[in-house]
């Protein structure tokens, strides 16, 4: 059963340079993770390492060729499993917080424009 609120916006391999995704370490650097797909509420994301379930993180997602802005967002891990075919760890957070929602709101328009370009492309 479906549990999301709201539309989830897939971020395909072939467009992931569009829209980024930053995750602060412990050691307080952000290093970039998989954005698979994302909505106003929650991200799915791809990472080498797994993150505890429960934990908050602190985020920053941009489009770097688009925008100069990076927005920032808290997000609440709420499961993160261990892809046996690749070893990467996939995890879900909800988004609990962020000084710029209308930012966030931003990046459905951006996936929108992408993914039409991309159309014309490909």
């Amino acid at each position: 059963m479906e549990r999301r609120k709201g539309e989830r916006y897939v971020v395909p391999e072939i467009y992931r340079k569009y829209i980024t995704l930053k995750v602060r370490k412990v050691s307080g650097e952000f290093v970039p993770m998989e954005l698979l797909d994302f909505s106003p509420n929650g991200i799915r994301i791809k990472s080498s390492y797994g993150l505890s379930v429960n934990s908050e993180i602190e985020c920053l997602i941009s489009a770097p060729k688009s925008l100069t802005k990076e927005v920032p967002f808290i997000g609440k891990i709420k499961y993160c499993i261990q892809d046996e075919s690749e070893g990467d760890y996939l995890m879900g957070a909800e988004i609990i917080e962020s000084s710029d929602r209308s930012g966030l709101k931003i990046f459905s328009e951006i996936h929108d424009f992408i993914k039409e370009r991309m159309g014309e492309i490909f």
